[in-house]
């Protein structure tokens, strides 16, 4: 008995410069220069927050090359970004060490899946990422496990539609029942960061608030390894002792 599942998972639309931060930089312009804070564009010109506090606008078509770029990265396009979870379910006849109930198996392929939402023009290369978690079955044990890592880049412009969509590995979990207890894994989250050419991350979309505040400490685990809430490598739950 086979199952099959697809689906999309935590859709997402954000402006980049919702993330933007912004900053006091000299600007560049007709030979001139200002030190500012960008605030806003307002029809074709540049609204700045001068170092004195005094709002200064600059006409965009003055601006120096690198500020032009500096601003297009700024206030880029929306853009919504989804996880990709397809399953398909398997069961197996029980063996001599699992008791009598199927051992489950679940294949999985993760991906993600995104595109602008608007046709204004970008042209600047993005790099996607996307971490994969599962768990231990709740009634066995607490650990997470990173199931799988992927990454893509991609630009958006009209030969691609402006979307991109990307799988990694295939991923096996297995259940089943030994000594009276449910053991294996689950699929459990998601983390997905888009960075741009300054690298920054843009943009974060996660299935779960504690994994992207834990993320730099998943970056450094390899596919496969357990770790705890606090996001350090730790050993699976080991089986309870048996009495005989």
């Amino acid at each position: 008995m086979q199952k099959k599942v697809l689906c999309l998972m935590g859709l997402l639309g954000l402006s980049m410069s919702d993330h933007a931060l912004a900053e006091s930089r000299i600007w560049n312009f007709s030979g001139k220069t200002v030190e500012g804070e960008y605030i806003n564009i307002i029809g074709d010109k540049l609204v700045l927050k001068s170092s004195k506090g005094k709002t200064v606008k600059v006409p965009l078509v003055n601006l120096s090359p690198e500020d032009r770029e500096y601003l297009t990265l700024l206030n880029a396009p929306k853009f919504v970004i989804g996880f990709l979870k397809k399953a398909n379910q398997r069961f197996v006849e029980t063996g001599p060490f699992i008791e009598n109930v199927d051992a489950s198996f679940t294949d999985y392929e993760f991906g993600v899946r995104i595109r602008q939402d608007d046709r204004g023009d970008y042209n600047y290369e993005l790099k996607v990422e996307y971490w994969a978690i599962g768990n231990e079955v709740k009634a066995y044990g607490d650990k997470y496990i990173l199931l799988d890592r992927g990454e893509s880049v991609f630009t958006p412009m009209v030969g691609n539609d402006r979307s991109h969509v990307f799988t990694g590995n295939a991923v096996e979990l297995m259940q089943h029942v030994t000594e009276g207890e449910k053991r294996g894994r689950d699929y459990y989250g998601y983390v997905i960061t888009v960075t741009d050419i300054r690298g920054e991350i843009i943009i974060h979309l996660e299935s779960n608030e504690w994994l992207w505040e834990k993320l730099e400490q998943i970056k450094e685990l390899p596919v496969g390894a357990f770790f705890d809430k606090s996001g350090l490598r730790c050993h699976p739950t080991r089986p309870k002792p048996t009495r005989y």
